[in-house]
């Protein structure tokens, strides 16, 4: 039997939902959870009547107080604006027409129900949008599956994960990708690890603190099996001797999976990313990464409308978001090639 597709449900190509003989149908709606990738983002709901962009910038102070002398002028503290991304919202939507014989004949209400509900289109796109900023850590753009360029570098025109980012008031550059990209492991998350007590620096090229609370990575198996021991064994991973104690065991992380993290542009499945792995400042605001969501419009159905021509109803959904990261300081990434 040929597979049937159509974006108008109609007895003509969907005869089996309304023909003499009983059939059993199965919905396949288990998508990715909705949600996952967000929580690494600051979440900025942004009313409407105020223009299609926004624009995020670093703001940053010096650290540390100076002496002063007697009888002399306090020292003034030098602030800088950092580097700043632009971010244009855009607007997505996806629609499902029904003819009037269908809405009569079908004897499967519960099926076209689930049909034309078309809740998930727009968090399953939101939840691949964001995903992809990780999935495309070291790239400068790639094209979406609408044939759309998205921009992917920072605020100092880099990639995301990048050897030598620079800071906007300092010749100094720091380092947020894991030195050959080792795939996860307790020897290459010390090696994250290092790079959050040398490389986090202020755009005046001072020592800063960030405090990384969230492991991230796809869903491969063995790498969240890894992530498991690593973070849970009572004992050194890398010991056969079980009473020795697993340094790692007692820190508060959360292990974030994004099963459409080893994806193509279109959603497709690309075994080559499935080792990715990050760790990240989350949920602190402006004190960790600076990697923001933007909603204008939240997802909305539309409410059915009649064509008077054809009697045929459309169902609709719609939502408008964007996405901007200004800085690679507070996650870092190891990109092994599986």
């Amino acid at each position: 039997m040929a597979v049937q597709t159509t974006g108008i449900l109609n007895e003509d190509t969907l005869s089996d939902f309304v023909d003499l003989q009983k059939e059993e149908f199965s919905l396949y709606m288990d998508m990715v959870a909705e949600g996952n990738a967000k929580q690494l983002y600051i979440v900025d709901n942004i009313p409407l009547h105020t223009g299609n962009t926004k624009r995020y910038k670093e703001s940053d102070v010096e650290t540390f107080g100076r002496l002063k002398r007697e009888g002399e002028d306090a020292k003034k503290a030098s602030v800088a604006i950092g580097y700043y991304k632009d971010m244009t919202f855009r607007r997505f939507a996806m629609e499902l027409d029904i003819t009037k014989e269908m809405r009569d004949d079908c004897e499967y209400t519960d099926i076209l129900s689930k049909m034309t509900s078309l809740r998930h289109f727009i968090p399953q796109r939101l939840e691949l949008d964001l995903t992809h900023r990780l999935t495309f850590a070291s790239a400068s753009s790639y094209v979406d599956m609408d044939g759309e360029t998205i921009s992917l570098t920072m605020g100092d025109g880099q990639v995301l994960c990048y050897a030598a980012h620079t800071l906007s008031a300092s010749s100094t550059t720091y380092r947020n990708r894991v030195a050959n990209d080792p795939i996860f492991s307790a020897g290459a998350y010390e090696l994250a690890q290092s790079l959050t007590t040398t490389e986090i620096l202020s755009n005046f090229g001072e020592k800063r603190v960030m405090n990384f609370n969230t492991i991230i990575t796809g869903d491969d198996p063995n790498t969240r099996h890894e992530v498991a021991k690593v973070l849970k064994s009572s004992s050194d991973t890398t010991q056969n001797n079980s009473g020795v104690i697993n340094p790692l065991g007692g820190e508060s992380l959360k292990h974030i999976v994004l099963p459409q993290l080893a994806t193509t542009a279109t959603g497709a499945n690309d075994s080559t990313k499935r080792r990715y792995w990050f760790i990240a400042a989350t949920g602190q605001g402006t004190a960790g990464w600076q990697a923001y969501f933007a909603e204008k419009e939240a997802v909305n159905m539309k409410t059915p409308e009649e064509d008077v021509h054809n009697d045929n109803w459309t169902f609709g959904v719609r939502g408008r978001y964007g996405i901007a990261i200004v800085s690679g300081r507070g996650v870092i990434g190891s990109l092994p090639t599986a």
